[in-house]
């Protein structure tokens, strides 16, 4: 039964018992009013006992309401009130207990329809949330960047697995610990937080420090960059809430900067010397007691020095145009290779003559015709020859060989040099670069093995090679056929 019929058959109640009263009352005194005779004390009695039991009755009637009806009202709002409590608090409840199908009953059929809804979007909302935290840790898991952050109290919420690696500490000893107090017992924490507490932050004036990790091998530099986190306080301005600290391995910009230096060097080394011989080739020139034979020998040694100057400047102006983006300048044609060849051994024939030095031509007859551009062939095979002498001991073998390769035709120019391992393969390719112990060695700038592979590539070839310590070189290129 529902609240509200129960209040209105209790009214009625009381209703009807007044009713009954005042009725009785009211027939009575009519009775009395139309003169009734002999009236007995009997009937006075029963009359006065009448109206007496409906007015106890009715008192009773009032009083058992009065105690009853706000119980019925109040008792299953307040159970209300406690169910929801326990829904809301953090206890296991979800639902509201649905006692009797009455009012309050359908307010909490209500209220659990409205929790079963809110339940579905915060299982929507968490599934999302756990959904962008997965993705948050796999992208910050796969990071090549040390990543460490901080909250505004300093303490350590988050450390990527390069961070743990360059710290040398496992995750646990740093996720909810304190900086200061994990870089009481770390020295390269230490190093980490002192721009911190200099203020040197990410987007100032001043450089982001670099550190150096000698555990990392070949990469051992990292550039710190400290990126403060803004937040809003409780009056809603802007607050800090923390720090991100972002280790960049620089350490092929370092490696870039060394070859750079040691090409300066070896560069200003090579221009040096030339200019030097041209100088004093010149004094000597001027001199009275030279002769004419020796005014010859001296002229030519200008030459051969002149010649050495223009093709360093030329490998400078062809780096230059090829970072500029001019890109290269081709005049594609059917090409003899061993034409080519004859060309490129002819021009390196003193070198191999003051190294004494076999030359193997191994040309078989009806090698196809190559699509290529004379000059920029050339000029490759010169390199790599002048390479092959410049290591090759005195006395050993150089080949040069060339062979049909499919839809290409492969030649290669091997040495007996001291040979290479296999990590600096495509180091070798890269501009001013140069093999450990070898920078400077015999005239090499580092630029000639990386304009040769950007000529080949930019006519539809490959250069590589084919090397061990010890065993020594060959290099190698293709050429699409005629």
């Amino acid at each position: 039964m529902s609240l509200k019929l129960n209040i209105r058959l209790s009214v009625l109640l009381l209703l009807l018992l007044l009713l009954g009263l005042g009725g009785y009352a009211f027939f009575t005194i009519r009775y009395l009013e139309n003169g009734a005779h002999g009236i007995e004390q009997a009937d006075f009695d029963t009359a006065r006992l009448t109206v007496l039991g409906f007015a106890a009755a009715g008192t009773v009637l009032g009083v058992a309401l009065m105690v009853r009806l706000p119980r019925m009202v109040v008792r299953p709002l307040r159970r209300l009130h406690g169910d929801v409590e326990r829904v809301a608090g953090p206890g296991p409840a979800t639902r509201v207990a649905v006692g009797r199908r009455d009012e309050v009953g359908s307010i909490a059929t209500a209220v659990n329809r409205v929790l079963s809804q809110a339940q579905a979007e915060r299982r929507v909302t968490l599934a999302e949330l756990f959904t962008e935290r997965n993705r948050m840790n796999s992208l910050v898991r796969s990071l090549d960047e040390g990543l460490l952050l901080l909250d505004e109290q300093r303490t350590i919420v988050l450390a990527n697995p390069v961070a743990c690696d360059l710290l040398g500490l496992p995750l646990a000893a740093l996720l909810g610990q304190s900086a200061d107090a994990a870089a009481a017992t770390n020295e390269l924490l230490r190093d980490l937080l002192a721009p911190l507490d200099a203020h040197n932050l990410a987007g100032d004036a001043v450089p982001d420090p670099v550190f150096t990790f000698p555990h990392k091998g070949n990469s051992p530099h990292y550039q710190l960059s400290i990126s403060p986190i803004a937040g809003r306080d409780a009056t809603g301005s802007t607050a800090p809430a923390g720090y991100i600290f972002c280790l960049r391995n620089v350490s092929e910009f370092k490696k870039l900067d060394e070859m750079k230096s040691a090409f300066l060097a070896t560069i200003s080394h090579e221009l040096k010397t030339p200019l030097a011989s041209i100088k004093l080739s010149l004094m000597l020139l001027q001199h009275e007691r030279t002769s004419d034979a020796e005014r010859q020998t001296l002229a030519a040694g200008i030459g051969e020095e002149t010649q050495r100057l223009l093709s360093m400047v030329g490998q400078l102006i062809d780096v230059s145009r090829l970072d500029a983006g001019a890109g290269i300048m081709l005049d594609v044609k059917p090409l003899h290779l061993p034409e080519v060849v004859g060309y490129a051994t002819r021009t390196v024939l003193p070198q191999l003559r003051d190294k004494q030095l076999r030359l193997d031509l191994q040309l078989p007859d009806g090698l196809p015709l190559v699509q290529a551009d004379v000059e920029k062939t050339t000029w490759v095979l010169i390199n790599l020859l002048s390479n092959a002498i410049r290591y090759s001991p005195a006395g050993s073998p150089l080949v040069v060989r060339a062979v049909a390769w499919g839809e290409m035709v492969r030649v290669s120019v091997e040495d007996c040099g001291p040979g290479i391992a296999p990590e600096f393969h495509k180091r070798i390719f890269q501009r001013f670069a140069g093999l450990p112990g070898q920078v400077g060695q015999g005239g090499s700038s580092g630029l000639g093995l990386s304009i040769a592979r950007e000529f080949i590539d930019a006519q539809g070839g490959q250069l590589w090679v084919e090397s061990r310590p010890d065993c020594g070189s060959s290099f190698l290129f293709t050429l699409p056929r005629g």
